[in-house]
């Protein structure tokens, strides 16, 4: 397979046609008001913005990454233009890309933000080149980058069992959102990263069920709830229990903090089955009662054309690359997705998709425990990350924090003001 960028193409004509794979360039355009969905500046690899006044006005030839609002962006028709794309393409946010490294993304500072933004998205897309097989026309043909990474993969098979269909649904939750915490005179909402694909690394680590899987009825369990509970928690066999959480006992900052059934969009199922990864860390805080479970063969590792590309994993040095760590992210959550069956009308939820999210969802409620003791008011957590709300006096206090736990973002160099300084030492 040859691949090539879209401006390095030959002009003359060659024998390897079919086979060659042409990278499309991508762009990004950030409009003027997101809300409207019209005027705005473009970048393309980096280079200097320039204003546009509608799509129509863009480069037909290139992907264009957007900041426009969902609402606005779908009832525009935007989202049937060919070459347009979502705010939400790389599943991070255009704009919360730009909070991670430190960006003022106000809309009055597009011009300068739009080539950062830019250089990332086309460092992405050649990774995405280097890392899967691709045919001519499939690089960037699905409306998000994650689905686009998904068709690289083997469909998932349906597990023809309504009730273990019902209980993985049920389990499934993708982030954790608390009471939401309003804005206060002097403070700031950061959203504190981990090292996005160091993080896909440990994700990816844990092991997800086979999908032989049999039922145990309650009265073919221990008597005891103490004795149910062993009997999951030690068993070596995946887990997939239908449970009665009673916050009501529980321990009152941590069992909040666990936002057991609380997404920060979407009303999701009726939380009533967990997964053997999220019912080790949710039964050390909050009383759990087991009514029957689902008990899966074995443990197994994921296979092996699921792990991260060798290009990804072979050099350590691309930890620090931030267009890595959205390709990463990207990769892991096409594996913890659940998937449209075009015969069957409805979409599938595999098991491997519900261990990788409750695994995502241990690893981020430690990190959130942390900011918690700490002091910080969290706000939510989920897909590698916690949001905080902290007082400008606790910058410093943030940035030790994250040093501490080797996080990547947000960029407090540019957030740190000079009266900052001055309001940490009197606090």
């Amino acid at each position: 397979m040859t691949v090539q960028s879209a401006t390095g193409r030959g002009e003359g004509p060659t024998t390897d046609a079919d086979n060659e794979i042409v990278i499309p360039e991508v762009g990004v355009l950030l409009y003027d008001n997101p809300n409207e969905c019209t005027s705005g500046h473009a970048s393309v690899n980096g280079s200097p913005a320039t204003h546009v006044r509608l799509h129509s006005d863009l480069a037909n030839n290139v992907i264009w990454v957007t900041n426009g609002a969902w609402s606005q962006f779908m009832v525009q028709g935007h989202r049937n233009v060919h070459n347009l794309r979502g705010s939400d393409f790389f599943r991070t946010n255009i704009t919360q890309i730009g909070a991670d490294l430190g960006l003022d993304m106000n809309t009055t500072n597009s011009a300068q933000v739009a080539p950062t933004i830019s250089l990332i998205a086309s460092r992405t897309f050649k990774l995405l080149a280097e890392c899967y097989e691709w045919k001519p026309n499939e690089i960037a043909n699905a409306e998000k980058l994650h689905q686009n990474i998904k068709s690289r993969f083997p469909r998932d098979v349906n597990l023809n069992n309504p009730a273990l269909e019902r209980g993985l649904q049920a389990a499934y939750q993708t982030d954790s959102a608390t009471s939401k915490a309003d804005f206060i005179a002097d403070s700031v909402f950061l959203t504190l990263r981990m090292n996005r694909l160091a993080h896909a690394k440990r994700v990816m680590s844990c092991p997800v069920p086979e999908d032989a899987w049999e039922y145990i009825p309650g009265v073919a369990l221990p008597s005891s709830q103490r004795e149910r509970l062993a009997f999951c928690l030690s068993h070596e066999h995946p887990v997939l229990a239908e449970v009665l959480v009673d916050m009501s006992r529980a321990d009152s900052q941590y069992a909040a903090l666990s936002a057991f059934g609380q997404k920060a969009s979407s009303r999701m199922v009726l939380r009533e089955w967990v997964s053997h990864p999220e019912l080790l860390w949710l039964s050390r805080f909050a009383p759990v009662e087991i009514k029957s479970v689902f008990r899966s063969s074995r443990y197994v590792a994921l296979p092996e054309r699921m792990q991260l590309p060798v290009a990804m994993t072979s050099d350590p040095l691309l930890e620090l690359s931030y267009s890595a760590g959205l390709l990463a992210e990207n990769h892991w959550m096409s594996l913890a997705s659940d998937e449209y069956n075009k015969i069957t009308k409805r979409k599938l939820l595999s098991s491997r998709a519900v261990w990788l999210r409750a695994a995502d969802r241990a690893l981020c409620f430690a990190l959130a425990k942390k900011a918690v003791d700490r002091g910080f008011v969290v706000t939510g957590y989920g897909t590698g990350a916690v949001r905080v709300r902290i007082q400008r006096s606790e910058l410093f206090q943030a940035l030790e924090f994250a040093i501490e736990n080797q996080l990547v973002a947000p960029n407090f160099s540019r957030i740190i003001h000079a009266g900052d300084a001055d309001a940490a030492a009197a606090a």
